[in-house]
């Protein structure tokens, strides 16, 4: 689930090339001011009052009048992705939040072929990094779920976190757009879901992860 709102998370500038890709080019002869007043007209142009959005776009209003479209996603779903360009393209949000945290924004740049290559590139070193950020447990965990993504990836011809990059490159090509990171430190939630598990439960996900292999049915595309 992802949403736009203003938050104090961190924030991150989209890249030049999505900065400029439906951006119009202004005359060099104008002013800051002057270019400025432009950018804030095509988006009030762009803006649609009253947007017809996807039935997994929820519209909040916040108390002090702001409004808030959250919407509901999955990782591995082309449908979740034209729901976050319909919608970011219909009400040209000021701030997009994504459900990311700063371990994972490279996410942002992975492509199918990206994850595929890291998974099959797990050596010692890797794993001795990982080990050495999130802690043993959290960072064999990580290795883990690479390898289950990586496992979903190849059956589905897919990579995980489309609909996050579908927003990036959205939010820069919208005049003044922040572009936030809104989720907690993946370090602390693979410590927190760790510690709720007892040593069997522990063993019986890390050999199931170990091995996954079953193929993924199409009824469980998105």
């Amino acid at each position: 689930v992802w949403c736009f709102y203003v938050s104090q998370d961190e924030s991150i500038v989209p890249s030049g090339d999505a900065l400029q890709e439906e951006l119009p080019c202004l005359p060099p002869e104008l002013s800051d001011r002057e270019a400025m007043g432009l950018l804030w007209e095509l988006r009030s142009q762009r803006r649609q009052a009253s947007p017809e959005l996807p039935e997994t776009v929820s519209r909040l209003t916040a108390p002090d009048g702001s409004l808030l479209y959250l919407v509901g996603t999955a990782h591995f779903s082309d449908s979740s992705k034209n729901d976050v360009t319909t919608t970011i393209r219909a009400v040209q949000p000021d701030v997009v939040v994504v459900e990311l945290c700063q371990y994972r924004v490279s996410m942002l740049r992975m492509d199918e072929n990206t994850l595929l290559r890291e998974a099959k590139d797990i050596n010692l070193d890797k794993v001795q990094q990982a080990i050495k950020q999130n802690g043993l447990m959290s960072g064999l965990m990580q290795i883990l779920l690479l390898k289950v993504s990586a496992h979903i990836t190849e059956q589905l011809g897919m990579a995980p976190g489309g609909e996050f990059r579908e927003a990036f490159k959205e939010a820069g090509q919208v005049p003044f757009c922040r572009f936030q990171l809104g989720d907690r430190p993946i370090p602390v939630t693979f410590k927190r879901a760790i510690a709720a598990l007892s040593l069997w439960q522990k063993a019986r996900l890390g050999w199931g992860l170990c091995f996954l292999s079953d193929p993924i049915s199409t009824l469980c595309r998105c």
